[in-house]
């Protein structure tokens, strides 16, 4: 069986003005999705797979993804949409035409500033391996495993393998999207399959809300003026405390963290 290769692409087009509707012309895909594009074509090519586009987009978007898909990809899933839905259910879409796919590429970041959490939920919903901020592929072991460079913060770089099935964001810096030929552009081969974004109303998620933290018992500031007060809520005359590195059995460590935290305030 011809193995499957995925790529998932998130179209942005101009946002509409007053009085005025926004102009698809303007419509256009980040440099990271291109890059994701190009990676999984280059794996294809060496693979002998497929290569499957698949976008959560509205209707104006099918031409510009056709244009996108003449890059080289053999199949284009376009799920309709024309208003603005989570990025869980995006990936339980996305993944209803993913299942098949050896490994799934993704962009890092999209041009409306998205939160980039799709390819996480994608790799929950998949029960499949993910790797992120990969701007280059060290080696290849075999067919169905990658070693990939990952930028990490402060210059740093690590090597992650992945086994398929994997999911991987990539950078935009990691590869440059090949022209499509005029003959492509002309007449596009990419299999189009038409779907229609379904209600979230029924997915079950489950429940959540967002992160609070806990909250502190502050003493009153102590004090006899105003300012007096002010210099104590502030802490602004006490000593600049710095970090300290203790070496502690795990019992005296747990009884240092809860002496540490009832002197901060956490604790009563």
């Amino acid at each position: 069986m011809t193995p499957i290769i995925g790529v998932c692409v998130k179209w942005i087009g101009s946002q509409p003005t007053s009085g005025h509707e926004a102009d698809a012309r303007f419509a256009q895909f980040s440099a990271s999705d291109q890059a994701a594009l190009e990676v999984a074509l280059q794996r294809a090519e060496q693979r002998q797979a497929r290569v499957r586009v698949v976008s959560v987009a509205p209707a104006a978007a099918r031409s510009h993804l056709v244009a996108l898909c003449a890059s080289g990809a053999h199949e284009l899933v376009h799920i309709a949409t024309e208003g603005q839905s989570s990025s869980a259910h995006i990936a339980s879409e996305l993944a209803q035409h993913l299942r098949d796919c050896a490994s799934i590429w993704c962009g890092d970041y999209s041009l409306d500033r998205g939160s980039g959490s799709v390819p996480a939920f994608l790799a929950s919903i998949l029960g499949a391996q993910q790797a992120l901020g990969i701007v280059g592929i060290s080696a290849a072991s075999n067919n169905s495993s990658l070693d990939l460079l990952r930028r990490l913060d402060a210059g740093r770089r690590e090597i992650v393998r992945v086994v398929e099935p994997f999911i991987v964001s990539v950078e935009g810096s990691m590869a440059t999207l090949r022209r499509a030929s005029l003959a492509a552009t002309l007449r596009p081969s990419a299999t189009v399959v038409e779907a229609s974004l379904t209600s979230p109303s029924a997915l079950s998620l489950g429940d959540f809300s967002p992160f609070r933290p806990r909250p502190r018992t502050v003493k009153a500031p102590a004090g006899e003026t105003a300012l007096d007060r002010i210099k104590a809520a502030t802490s602004a005359n006490s000593p600049q405390k710095h970090s300290e590195i203790v070496t502690l059995t795990p019992d005296d460590a747990a009884q240092h963290i809860v002496e540490r935290l009832t002197e901060w305030g956490y604790l009563s």
